[in-house]
């Protein structure tokens, strides 16, 4: 009983420290950008332990759980920022992360998905629509 709350203690830490053990990270590119050509800075960031699955209007790079010690975190924010950039204007970047138990420890896992609005939105009406009937559903 005691090791049980030493670990949830220990996991509870690791989060509110920023600490995980573990890191993976899901990316979604479509096709029609320029996106999937940076499919290959993945690699350099989990030093190649990642699956890339072509779909039919996308790419997919899914790393696999890679320790702390071999994630590069700041490349990684960097590449974040980078496709943030070099998103086109209509798609909205959607990005969250997780915590997750993984093995022994627990894992942060990234989820970036550029995605397109439900509703266009005109540059006239940009100002009074408020992101809510943009995205469809209340915040």
């Amino acid at each position: 009983m005691g090791t049980r709350i030493f670990d949830s203690v220990l996991r509870y830490w690791k989060r509110t420290t920023d600490q995980p053990d573990y890191r993976q990270a899901y990316v979604k590119l479509p096709l029609n950008t320029s996106l999937p050509q940076l499919a290959h800075e993945f690699e350099e960031i989990c030093e190649g332990r990642l699956d890339r699955i072509p779909q039919r209007d996308s790419l997919v790079i899914e790393t696999d759980f890679v320790s702390e010690a071999r994630f590069d975190s700041a490349g990684f924010r960097e590449l974040v920022d980078e496709i943030r950039e070099r998103c086109p204007n209509e798609y909205v970047l959607h990005s969250s992360s997780k915590w997750r138990r993984h093995e022994d420890g627990v894992a942060k896992t990234h989820t970036i998905v550029p995605v397109k609005p439900l509703y266009s939105v005109d540059e006239g009406e940009s100002e009074s629509v408020s992101k809510e009937r943009v995205s469809g559903r209340p915040r």
